[in-house]
C-alpha cells in the first residue's frame, strides 16, 4: 500500500505486526493429530489477501498504538474468517478456494465442517483471554454472520426488494466480521468510543464493498486470478450482485438483459455451459452497474473516516477503502 511505504517508521509498524500475526495464526492451527495438522493448515498455507488482520492493526494503530492485545484479536478475527470458508466451501460446492482444493474435494463434507468447526473453537480459546468485552464483540459478530448466512439461504420474504435483500445478508455475512476488526483494533489500543464507532461504522461498510467487488470479479476474472472457478455461484444459484442487477434489467423490459437472463437461469451443470454463460453476463452492462452499486459503497465507506483525525493509518484506510474496487482478484 503506497500510503504505508510513503512513512517507512509507521510502514515498519504495520509489516511486522502482519508478520506476527502470520506466524501465529501457523501456531493456531497446529496439532499433533496428523489428520488436523495437514487439514487445519490447509487453507492456511495456500494464501489470503489478510484483509481483516490488516484492518485490526490500522484501527489500533489509529486508536492509540499496535499492542499484544490488538495483535491477539487479529489472529481472532482471521481464524474466524478462516473456519467460515470451510463451512462455506461445502454449503456451496465449490471446488476449489485461493487456488486450491477446497478441503470437502480432499477429506469429504464431514472432514470440512469438522475443521471448521476445530478452528472456531482456536479463535474462541483466543478471544477469551483477551477481555469480556473481546469476547461480546466476538459473539455479536459470529451471530451476525451465521444470521446473514441464513438470510441468505431462505431468500427474500415476499415483497422485498431482492438487492436490498443481498446488501441486508452481506451486512451480517461479510460486513459484521470487518465491523468487527474495527471495534477490536480501536477498543483493544484504548480509543474513545466515538473513534470506536467511527471505525466500526468503517469496517460494516467496507466489508458491504468489498463483497460487492468480490462478486463482480467472480464473474469479469480468471480462476487464475481469483484461485477460484468462476460462476460457481451461478451454478448454485446463489444470487449475487451482477445477477440481480441483470435481473431489474431485465425487469425493465431490457432485451439483451432477458437474452443473458435466459443462459444464467439455465442448465449449467455442463462446464461449458457455465462458462457460456460467465462469458455473456461478463459482457453485458449489468457489470457496469454492478460496479456503480460496489463503487458507492466504497465511497459511504470513505465518508464515515470524516471525524478521525488526520494520519497515516487514516489515509492507509481511505487507500485501502478505494482498493476495494479498483482490483483484480
Amino acid at each position: 500500500m503506497e500510503v504505508i511505504a510513503a512513512d517507512p517508521e509507521f510502514g515498519a509498524q504495520v509489516l511486522a505486526a502482519l508478520d506476527r500475526i502470520e506466524t501465529r495464526l501457523a501456531e493456531e492451527v497446529r496439532s499433533s493429530d496428523p489428520l488436523i495438522e495437514v487439514t487445519a493448515s490447509h487453507l492456511l498455507k495456500a494464501g489470503g489477501k489478510r484483509v481483516r488482520p490488516l484492518l485490526t492493526v490500522l484501527a489500533g494503530a489509529i486508536g492509540g498504538g499496535i499492542n499484544d492485545d490488538v495483535i491477539d484479536a487479529a489472529v481472532v478475527v482471521e481464524l474466524t474468517h478462516l473456519a467460515s470458508l470451510y463451512h462455506d466451501d461445502v454449503m456451496d460446492s465449490a471446488p476449489v478456494r485461493r487456488g486450491v482444493d477446497a478441503a470437502h474435494t480432499v477429506w469429504g463434507n464431514n472432514v470440512a465442517i469438522l475443521t471448521g468447526d476445530l478452528i472456531f473453537a482456536r479463535a474462541s480459546a483466543l478471544v477469551a483471554t483477551l477481555s469480556q468485552r473481546a469476547y461480546q464483540i466476538q459473539a455479536n459478530a459470529f451471530e451476525r454472520l451465521v444470521t446473514g448466512q441464513l438470510q441468505e439461504t431462505s431468500g427474500p420474504p415476499e415483497g422485498t426488494d431482492a438487492l436490498e435483500h443481498y446488501i441486508q445478508v452481506l451486512a451480517g455475512k461479510t460486513g459484521s466480521l470487518i465491523a468487527a476488526c474495527g471495534v477490536y483494533g480501536s477498543t483493544l489500543a484504548g480509543a474513545t468510543p466515538e473513534v470506536i464507532e467511527v471505525l466500526e461504522n468503517y469496517g460494516e461498510k467496507i466489508g458491504v464493498a468489498f463483497q460487492l467487488a468480490d462478486d463482480v470479479i467472480d464473474i469479469t476474472s480468471t480462476a487464475a486470478q481469483t484461485g477460484k472457478t468462476p460462476g460457481t455461484d451461478l451454478r448454485e444459484g446463489v444470487p449475487t450482485l451482477p445477477v440481480l442487477v441483470l435481473r431489474r434489467m431485465a425487469a425493465g423490459g431490457d432485451t439483451s438483459a432477458q437474452e443473458v437472463l435466459a443462459l444464467v437461469d439455465g442448465d449449467l451443470t455442463a462446464d461449458e455451459d457455465l462458462a457460456r454463460a460467465v462469458e455473456a453476463l461478463a459482457g453485458h452492462p449489468a457489470i457496469d452497474g454492478a460496479w456503480e452499486v460496489a463503487e458507492s459503497w466504497v465511497n459511504h465507506a470513505e465518508a464515515a473516516l470524516a471525524p478521525l483525525p488526520e494520519s497515516t493509518a487514516k489515509r492507509a484506510l481511505q487507500s485501502f477503502a478505494r482498493g476495494m474496487v479498483h482490483r483484480s482478484a
